[in-house]
């Protein structure tokens, strides 16, 4: 799959479309892909979210119509999507540091966010230490946490901190079973990678379903979640947490996918949790 070609036909539908509505949907069929698969790709590639960079070109062409005329700033707002003046004010300050209103005074110093153009570019000397397997199906066995997208960077460690204190842990080791994936796996759904305001946080272990089927319930605070057989990207990412999980997922949405021939499969990523300093991330995708 030409995941470059398809980033750039995706940033030349934003260029088309800065006055008129640009959704994510029709983004990812330009990508062809799901929606939450274009939204993790793109929040890689560009290191920013799709939201966010949609918001930017739309600011950046906005300071750029000021500067060049006598605009209504009523005009800017409807121009560009926004439900009021206020809201449109209020995002252009954020971003530019100055009021709209300001612009014309002179002298003020404004953002430019460029269009994105991308290419494949290869860092030489890097190794990525990977395998590529067909897993049958399973069943992940956790604690499911509710919360907002924005707050997922500071909850999560809260969520594993408190898993060690309040018994969770204790409940999950009576249910390991030595299964693929191994450790304790994090796993996030449903936040479309920034673009959506809710998500789910999965703290479990892969479970025996025939285990599981021999005893009554799960224990309380507990709950199943189903993952259908598929091919799994599994990439080894040892070292210092988080920056050895986030450099593995650089290079393996920068460098590996565009050249590998795969597009993602619409699962969630997985991150395994060995042992001290041993993590996997397991990635599902198609051929």
């Amino acid at each position: 799959m030409d995941w470059i070609g398809r980033m750039n036909e995706v940033t030349q539908y934003v260029e088309e479309n800065l006055e008129n509505n640009i959704t994510a949907d029709t983004a990812a069929r330009l990508a062809g892909c799901s929606e939450d698969q274009f939204l993790r790709v793109f929040s890689y590639l560009a290191e920013q979210y799709f939201r966010d960079y949609v918001r930017n070109r739309r600011l950046t062409q906005a300071a750029f119509d000021l500067l060049k005329g006598e605009v209504r700033i009523l005009d800017l707002t409807l121009k560009y999507g926004y439900e009021s003046q206020d809201a449109f004010s209020r995002d252009f300050r954020t971003y530019h540091g100055i009021l709209p209103s300001k612009v014309r005074k002179g002298g003020a110093s404004l953002q430019s966010c460029p269009r994105l153009t991308f290419t494949l570019q290869m860092e030489g000397g890097k190794t990525m230490n990977y395998q590529v397997e067909e897993r049958p199906a399973f069943t992940v066995l956790g604690s499911v946490h509710p919360m907002r997208t924005e707050e997922a960077f500071m909850k999560v460690p809260d969520i594993w901190a408190c898993a060690w204190k309040d018994g969770t842990m204790e409940k999950l080791n009576e249910w390991y079973s030595g299964l693929k994936p191994e450790g304790y796996l994090g796993i996030a759904a449903g936040g479309k990678w920034g673009e959506s305001d809710s998500m789910e946080y999965i703290l479990g272990v892969t479970v025996d379903e025939e285990n599981m089927k021999s005893r009554s319930e799960a224990p309380e605070g507990l709950e199943k979640r189903f993952y259908p057989s598929s091919t799994w990207v599994i990439l080894k990412a040892d070292g210092e947490l988080p920056q050895a999980i986030q450099e593995k997922y650089r290079e393996f949405y920068k460098e590996w996918l565009p050249q590998s021939g795969f597009r993602l499969a619409d699962l969630p990523v997985i991150e395994c949790y060995l042992a001290e300093k041993k993590q996997e991330i397991w990635i599902a995708v198609e051929k």
